[in-house]
């Protein structure tokens, strides 16, 4: 049986783009399918009045630390960030809809963010980064504004209430919960006991 990886994370998260590459590799040499859960975990947490953990390691070293470890060019401080992520967490919904790679929308977005500094709220910039890949970019965003792609926004929204999915990223293996893209390891051992 194929283990899955459920993954929430927000598409202008600085950890969900530091882990994303090492997540998917994981995914890949284990056998897991990683189902993508996008969405703007901060504004969910506003609105519906939950405490996010405190991450004492989010910090600007912290991120400049990891982005060294992974290889990975990352601005200290994005040009737009805080940013709201919505539209960008539909388009990778979306993209799963049209049988497209989500693992590449979802870096797009974020490598969008943190190294090219584009505005992943700009309907515009968010179709150049999905261009600079090779995919549609008009047609996601016009998909991404449909009905059916905001209801199963709206119930991914309401998956990371119900299932305390508040750090970006979060990663869940059935009920275990692996809180910050420096679990990646622990849950690397979770995956490991999973496919002996």
């Amino acid at each position: 049986m194929t283990t899955i990886i459920d993954y929430y994370f927000s598409p202008a998260s600085g950890y969900a783009y530091l882990g994303h590459e090492t997540l998917m590799r994981l995914a890949r040499e284990s056998g897991a399918t990683v189902r993508f859960r996008p969405a703007d975990i901060d504004r969910i947490c506003r609105e519906a009045l939950l405490d996010q953990p405190p991450r004492p390691e989010d910090s600007v070293e912290d991120r400049r630390r990891w982005a060294r470890l992974r290889g990975l060019h990352m601005a200290p401080m994005p040009m737009h960030h805080p940013v709201d992520s919505r539209l960008a967490a539909r388009v990778i919904i979306a993209a799963g809809d049209l049988g497209l790679d989500q693992s590449e929308v979802a870096l797009a977005c974020m490598r969008g963010t943190w190294a090219e500094g584009r505005n992943i709220a700009d309907p515009g910039d968010l179709a150049e980064a999905m261009h600079q890949i090779d995919l549609p970019g008009c047609r996601l965003m016009a998909l991404a504004e449909r009905n059916e792609i905001r209801d199963k926004a709206d119930d991914i929204a309401l998956e990371i209430v119900q299932r305390e999915a508040v750090v970006s990223p979060t990663y869940m293996i059935g009920s275990e919960r692996f809180l910050g893209q420096d679990r990646l390891p622990a849950m690397a051992e979770t995956l490991h006991r999973n496919a002996a």
